[in-house]
């Protein structure tokens, strides 16, 4: 295992967390927006999201690759595998940092869902007010 790749790999670990933080902060903020209807700014706090949940991506991408690398399955297992085979020191900060990325991710998809109830309450009531038919479907939106 080189010591190059794992630096790497903890390090975007770290970033992540930092970067579902502030998605976390975004995805309040974003929810205050729709609720008051404030599409301009709404449009702006939107593109910085895409930015930090592409940036994620990106590195969830390159950990599978280093998993690989490092002769590992790219699954929950293979990390478990990973953070076994770390000197002692590392086991436990890897495994914080592990637990903090999943418990920061599923809040925000729980943020992210709460803002999707908002939205579609919004198009009902909407759709009540307008008589217009409707709509299940979405406008095509860029992920």
């Amino acid at each position: 295992m080189s010591a190059e790749l794992l630096k790497h790999f903890i390090s975007s670990l770290q970033q992540d967390v930092q970067r579902l933080d502030t998605l976390s902060q975004l995805l309040d903020q974003q929810y205050e927006l729709m609720s008051r209807r404030s599409s301009e700014p709404l449009q702006q706090l939107n593109q910085q999201a895409l930015e930090l949940m592409t940036a994620v991506q990106h590195n969830h991408s390159a950990r599978d690759s280093l998993l690989q690398q490092f002769g590992l399955p790219n699954t929950a297992a293979g990390l478990r595998q990973l953070v076994s085979r770390l000197p002692a020191p590392l086991q436990h900060g890897t495994r914080q940092l592990l637990q903090e990325l999943t418990l920061k991710s599923r809040l925000c998809q729980a943020k992210n869902e709460k803002s999707g109830k908002l939205l579609a309450s919004q198009r009902q009531l909407m759709q009540k007010l307008t008589g217009l038919q409707s709509r299940t479907s979405y406008p095509a939106m860029p992920l």
